[in-house]
């Protein structure tokens, strides 16, 4: 495969395609969200997916009337979380999450498949060396109704390559691209995050095969879905402590990747495709709705870096002897306050305070604009001497006395 992203943009020769050609052999969409539903029933229910079949097919409708499930999957958590009392009151894993988990898993199953084969879903494709310094980047809680405000929903980010992530977690994981989609309101926010592994399952034996997937439900709990494919390739066990450190990986990188495509200093080149050659459809049929990537892909890319040039550091201009070596400076996200009315910056520290320009209270909840910027990662130091890597002492010292 040429790895020219423009290329392969262009061709059709991106991952996702490889997926939807995989999801087409699997099935139509009606026939994916039918099973579904079928499997929600079951753990509704607390039988056996095998017995439900046996059923005919106005038994099964009283079922699935009874149970709420003639709305997709999504809608259904969400209307069950506002019963428990969401967004009201703070939910608990223990009483609330029994009541509602099984709808919960059907909305991360229906999403992870929405996000793939929707005609609406936004592609973006980021280089893989970015996607890496992201996704290892530090971060802080990101919130359901901050993922309310996607640039597009849904949205896939796809990777040139795969990235390995969590390393530390038994083998690590290998991700291949993170979709979003928003599923709830602004009353009542709610949002999954699906991680596609460099890694398939196959559904039949027609070829068809689906990525093994990690999906994250945000909206009143914060709660992963492991499927039996990532429990294989990962290589652990349910309910276990590495369980929990996949999730809370999951979590950060979710927040970091959200952080990057809303970002000011990221700009989406809109790529053209050319046109398909499965996409003519044959004389007397009727075409089918086209997908938004097979139109065009965003490609991502830093239009504003805040990385200083070697000599104008701070640092090196302090520092008395010449350096005789290089090291890495990592990337990260710069938080900027402005004013909301005027637009000027705000310190950090002045939040509270009157805005220098206009007179008006600053924060911390009102009149407030924070924009992020992406500080890339990159190279200090003088050309042509060795890379290091840098151990920084941060045990904290004792105050003389």
């Amino acid at each position: 495969m040429i790895y020219d992203p423009r290329h392969r943009i262009e061709h059709h020769q991106l991952w996702i395609d490889k997926v939807r050609e995989g999801l087409e052999k699997t099935g139509s969409w009606d026939q994916q969200q039918y099973s579904i539903r079928l499997m929600t029933l079951a753990d509704l229910m607390n039988i056996p997916v095998q017995r439900l079949l046996t059923l005919t097919p106005d038994q099964l409708a009283t079922d699935f009337q009874r149970h709420g499930l003639t709305d997709s999957p999504p809608l259904l958590a969400l209307e069950t979380l506002k019963q428990l009392g969401y967004p009201k009151r703070e939910l608990s894993e223990e009483d609330d999450l029994p009541n509602c988990g099984a709808k919960i898993a059907g909305a991360l199953n229906w999403c992870a498949v929405h996000i793939l084969r929707s005609t609406d879903t936004h592609i973006m494709l980021l280089d893989d060396k970015t996607a890496k310094a992201v996704a290892d980047s530090k971060y802080s809680d990101i919130t359901a109704a901050e993922l309310q405000h996607l640039p597009h929903n849904p949205c896939l980010i796809e990777f040139y390559r795969p990235i390995e992530v969590a390393e530390k977690i038994k083998r690590g994981v290998r991700l291949r691209g993170v979709g979003f989609e928003a599923v709830g309101a602004p009353d009542a926010p709610a949002a999954v995050v699906s991680f596609y592994l460099d890694y398939w399952q196959r559904t039949n034996d027609e070829g068809g095969r689906f990525p093994a997937t990690i999906c994250t439900w945000f909206g009143g709990f914060c709660i992963s879905s492991l499927g039996k494919a990532v429990r294989i390739q990962i290589g652990i066990l349910p309910e276990t402590e590495l369980e929990q450190m996949i999730t809370n990986a999951c979590v950060r990188i979710a927040r970091n990747l959200w952080d990057f495509v809303t970002s000011r200093s990221i700009r989406y080149e809109q790529v053209p495709r050319k046109p398909h050659r499965h996409s003519r459809p044959a004389s007397g049929q009727a075409s089918e709705p086209q997908s938004k990537s097979d139109r065009e892909v965003s490609l991502l890319f830093i239009s504003r870096d805040s990385k200083s040039s070697v000599g104008d550091d701070k640092t090196e201009r302090s520092t008395p002897q010449p350096w005789d070596h290089r090291i890495e400076i990592a990337g990260t996200f710069h938080e900027l306050v402005y004013c909301a009315k005027c637009g000027d910056l705000h310190r950090h520290d002045l939040l509270g305070q009157a805005c220098r320009k206009c007179g008006e209270v600053v924060g911390p909840r009102i009149n407030l604009r924070v924009e992020k910027y992406w500080h890339s990662p990159y190279i200090k130091g003088p050309e042509g001497a060795p890379l290091k890597n840098v151990v920084q002492d941060v045990r904290r010292q004792k105050r003389p006395g």
